[in-house]
């Protein structure tokens, strides 16, 4: 009788396990449902061009950039209309940024937007800001732990969220169109990015 009751208990734990499976796979075909697709693979560069240095590499699932120089990480793929979902972790004092509609050459903060992520830039468009174009209001990073920010592009609104607080909410016609995103290095600021998630929008 008892190798019964063991029995049935084995079973009834497998069963569980194949629901548990099933529900997950369900709700991973939900989100490519739903039109969201993973920019970043938690494993490599692939899909991203390095731009004039930043040392990037790949860590424990993040895109790592130690700070021991200057540059920027661009996808090689077109993106305009979207909604752009990423985590990063900085120190407080971080000075980095989201580059949003931007060109491959020259200057991508001139090319395109700057989503910002810095506390104290002294001409005051601080973090969630569209650097020279909308200032953001006033938002503090969760130190040395994940941030998430969230960015839509459609047109010429412009929606940014951290941390589930709307900072910015505003039009701008300054760069309707663009090539890349990307992600901003500055030198002895150390910054990491995962689970980038794209969402495009119709235009």
């Amino acid at each position: 009788m008892r190798r019964w009751v063991i029995g049935i208990g084995v079973l009834g734990v497998l069963a569980m396990s194949v629901v548990v499976q099933s529900h997950s796979v369900t709700l991973a075909r939900g989100a490519a449902r739903r039109g969201w697709v993973s920019l970043f693979d938690g494993k490599t560069l692939k899909g991203w061009q390095v731009h004039k240095g930043g040392d990037w590499k790949v860590e424990n699932g993040a895109l790592v950039c130690p700070g021991t120089s200057a540059g920027w990480l661009g996808t090689l793929s077109p993106s305009t209309d979207y909604v752009l979902e990423l985590q990063f972790r900085g120190a407080s004092s971080v000075n980095s940024g989201v580059f949003v509609r931007a060109q491959k050459e020259g200057l991508p903060w001139v090319s395109g937007y700057e989503c910002q992520i810095w506390a104290n830039m002294p001409d005051g468009f601080n973090t969630g800001s569209l650097v020279g174009s909308v200032k953001a209001l006033p938002a503090s990073i969760l130190s040395d732990h994940w941030n998430k920010y969230e960015i839509t592009a459609d047109g010429d609104h412009f929606v940014v969220v951290l941390n589930g607080k709307t900072l910015l909410d505003a039009h701008n016609s300054k760069h309707l169109a663009g090539e890349v995103i990307g992600l901003q290095c500055n030198k002895d600021n150390a910054i990491e990015f995962r689970d980038i998630m794209l969402k495009p929008l119709p235009r």
